[in-house]
């Protein structure tokens, strides 16, 4: 190895230490924006809420994010990937159409408890509506992961899985009730349950849900 090549290492390491430390800041601001907006609306977030949960200084959400909104953007962003990712996964699984039925719903409130800020966005745009872009694109992606929601309900219906009943009042039923009864997770009061007992209350639901929709195929 030559004189440059050997001095040319530890610049090489140096650089690569730096965008990995960059790399750890910026997942610490985007952890840190995320947990934020599962207790506030985006107005109420200021710069040095994100910095001091992130445990950085302010001056790294400008070095990251360029604005409080760009990195709030960025969690959005992300978060919707995940979302997006876990229930069309769930959609495209190669099982029974009452399996998939069963485990769009699971992967729907796995994805509500494990990133509680979804369900915050959800029900303060619902409040008080889509006031930017971004909150009408969260709103839009929610829209038509509902719609598809909706035809594995009508595809379960369709092939005899279950009883007959409407896709879209049944989507429409199952997709509030999962929001109302994880948003109890969030609660700051009496009412307030523990993201275990929320995913116990859901299974046992579900399960008498499911033993009503199930045609019985039990001879008379």
């Amino acid at each position: 190895m030559t004189d440059a090549q050997k001095s040319a290492v530890p610049v090489a390491d140096a650089a690569a230490r730096g965008a990995r430390r960059r790399e750890r800041t910026r997942v610490l601001l985007l952890d840190a924006g995320e947990h934020l907006l599962s207790q506030h609306a985006t107005e109420e977030i200021r710069v040095e809420d994100i910095a001091a949960q992130a445990r950085v200084s302010p001056a790294s959400v400008y070095v990251h994010f360029g604005t409080k909104d760009g990195l709030l953007a960025a969690v959005t962003e992300r978060v919707l990937a995940v979302a997006t990712e876990a229930l069309r996964s769930a959609y495209a699984a190669q099982v029974s159409p009452l399996e998939r039925f069963a485990g769009v719903g699971s992967a729907y409130l796995r994805l509500l408890l494990d990133h509680p800020a979804v369900l915050k966005y959800l029900t303060v745009t619902g409040e008080r509506g889509p006031r930017t872009p971004l909150e009408g694109e969260v709103v839009a992606r929610f829209s038509q992961l509902r719609w598809e929601f909706e035809q594995s309900i009508r595809d379960a219906v369709e092939t005899g899985a279950i009883r007959q009943v409407d896709p879209e009042l049944m989507s429409y039923f199952l997709f509030g009730a999962w929001n109302g009864v994880a948003a109890l997770a969030l609660r700051r009061d009496a009412l307030v349950m523990s993201p275990e007992r929320v995913e116990l209350a859901v299974i046992e639901a579900g399960l008498v849900l499911l033993d009503g929709l199930i045609l019985d195929s039990r001879p008379a």
